[in-house]
């Protein structure tokens, strides 16, 4: 298993390494743009997501000059970039609802769109499946009339017009900035400022040379193409690896009962069905743009999981690399006991499973390669500890199959819940303990603020307490209800037998009982100096309440103690 998983990692760092120098050294692309051509022009890269950060004056590039006096920009651009290529045209350095916004390749690369105003709304729309390539630079010629007419060629310079739009406003005189980005977490190489391509030294051309030709990665992506897509793994097939999980988002839902996790993460897998001569095409060794070529795993529907493949890398040795930029990872998790409330922990699983007609296919993660983004958490509850499970045939719906299973261990965050109403249980509770020690109004007083403080943090409790089960601290408010119904009591009767002043009969066990010195004084009913004069003295049973009000006082504040207390 170690040995299966560095050889791995080492195949995914060698790819990467042979991405790279792909990228760089790649001298003729598919639309013939050398770097030449490229070193001609000024480089602008996206890699902070969808921000406009730097914007350029259109007069002030070197290469941007309208020979059309009806022209208001007429701008030739190349990007690189595996999906969202955006340019934003503005009227002032920074972004508006009067700007122009042009995208190449949204949606994983499935169509363009030009809008009015950043994220505005769309005034053309258009089909445009693999239009965007990390490896191979799209030329972009950007055509604006001051009248407010747009002309968009991608590709091909001198054909038709890739997308043609009209302003709303039908002006594009203000039009003077323009800047780059991209979306999300892809990254893009601009190349603007560029002159338009020259061929042996003669004057600027139109464009009608950057013409689709076939190379060598071209007539491989054919060849891949013209072989019947599989809908099984190889024989012998290892298993699809989770070689990284970025983790951005995790939520938990107690109302729903769904745990979410979400974020980005990498596959690879070996399947040697695609492995080809690196001789046979002009020494390519890695091709992008595979996903709807080769075989892939298809998630079951079952495990939740979605998240559309972004890109595809494939090596002459067989080795698949694939990232899903966005994926959403759910599951039903019900809510354990919540005695411990706001304290309680628990415990869900995150299963995935993958479709096969004949063949199994394993899925594996490799733990230390599961981060997680700084602010990921998006709900009350944190993530404890994450570990894994991976079966190589577990019971599901469609039978017996290989599964891989997480378990999350997580805890609620307490912080919020502790400041806002433990607090104000002490408080309720101490006014309600020292009205039983006070007479007459000061104890209504005090009695009746307990309450109001009592009731206050129990109505708020019911709101957020969770339904499963009942907390430690609901049932102590309960219990300080009945206290301060308790006081309540003991001082309608006392009030009641200070106006009979009524007289315990001299000599019963009642009577004895109360005029014991070391009681009277452990309960603060006298002064140590009265001892001498209490067998002269009538006790009345006014006192009795007295001594009631004080044993109460002290169980309260047991009470009281056992349920501050962190359960």
């Amino acid at each position: 298993m170690g040995r299966t998983s560095g050889t791995v990692v080492g195949t995914v760092l060698l790819l990467l390494l042979l991405l790279a120098l792909a990228i760089e050294c790649h001298a003729d692309t598919r639309y013939n743009v050398s770097f030449d051509e490229l070193h001609k022009c000024k480089q602008h890269n996206a890699i902070n997501g969808y921000n406009y950060q730097a914007f350029f004056k259109l007069h002030e590039l070197q290469h941007h000059d309208p020979a059309d006096s009806d022209l208001v920009v007429d701008l030739l651009v190349y990007v690189l970039a595996a999906r969202d290529g955006h340019i934003l045209l503005s009227d002032q350095n920074k972004t508006g609802a009067t700007a122009l916004e042009i995208v190449l390749g949204g949606g994983a690369n499935t169509f363009s769109q030009i809008r009015v105003g950043q994220k505005g709304s769309p005034i053309r729309t258009k089909a445009s499946a693999g239009l965007l390539s990390p490896i191979d630079p799209l030329p972009v010629r950007l055509r604006i009339y001051s009248e407010g007419q747009i002309r968009i060629h991608a590709g091909n310079l001198t054909g038709e017009p890739f997308m043609e739009a009209m302003l709303p406003s039908k002006n594009a005189s203000g039009l003077s900035y323009v800047s780059f980005t991209t979306w999300g977490t892809a990254l893009a190489k601009w190349f603007y400022d560029c002159p338009l391509p020259t061929t042996n030294g003669t004057a600027m051309i139109d464009g009608s040379e950057l013409q689709q030709e076939y190379d060598g990665k071209q007539r491989l992506l054919d060849h891949l193409k013209a072989v019947p897509r599989w809908i099984d793994p190889p024989v012998n097939f290892t298993g699809v690896q989770i070689s990284h999980m970025y983790v951005q988002g995790f939520v938990y839902d107690q109302t729903t009962n769904l745990i979410e996790l979400s974020g980005a993460m990498g596959l690879s897998w070996q399947d040697p069905r695609y492995r080809w001569n690196a001789s046979d095409f002009d020494n390519v060794t890695v091709v992008g743009d595979v996903c709807r070529t080769i075989w892939t795993p298809a998630f079951e529907t079952v495990s939740l999981f979605t998240g559309p493949l972004a890109l595809c890398f494939l090596s002459q040795e067989g080795t698949v690399i694939v990232e899903i930029e966005e994926f959403s990872w759910i599951n039903f998790c019900s809510l354990s006991d919540s005695y411990r409330w706001p304290y309680d922990v628990n415990a869900c699983q995150l299963q995935l499973m993958a479709a096969s007609h004949e063949r199994t296919v394993p899925i594996r993660v490799v733990m230390g390669m599961v981060l997680f983004d700084p602010d990921f958490e998006q709900s009350e509850w944190s993530i404890k500890t994450i570990g894994k499970h991976e079966y190589e045939q577990a019971v599901t719906p469609y039978g017996r199959q290989p599964m891989l299973e997480m378990h999350i261990e997580m805890v609620r965050k307490s912080d919020i819940h502790s400041v806002s109403i433990y607090p104000s249980y002490f408080v309720a509770n101490l006014l309600i303990s020292i009205s039983f020690l006070v007479d007459g109004r000061s104890r209504l007083l005090l009695n009746s603020l307990g309450l109001i403080v009592l009731l206050n943090s129990f109505l708020s409790l019911s709101v957020i307490v969770p339904r499963a089960g009942v907390p430690k601290i609901y049932i102590y408010f309960q219990w300080s209800l009945v206290f301060y119904a308790l006081s309540s009591i003991l001082f309608v009767i006392e009030l009641w037998l200070k106006r009979t002043r009524a007289n315990i009969t001299p000599g019963s066990w009642i009577a004895r009982t109360i005029s014991f010195p070391a009681l009277r004084y452990a309960l603060a009913m006298d002064q140590r100096s009265n001892y001498n004069t209490l067998e002269h003295k009538n006790v009345r049973w006014d006192e009795v309440t007295c001594i009631l009000n004080r044993l109460v006082m002290v169980v309260a504040v047991i009470v009281f103690a056992i349920g501050f207390t962190k359960p």
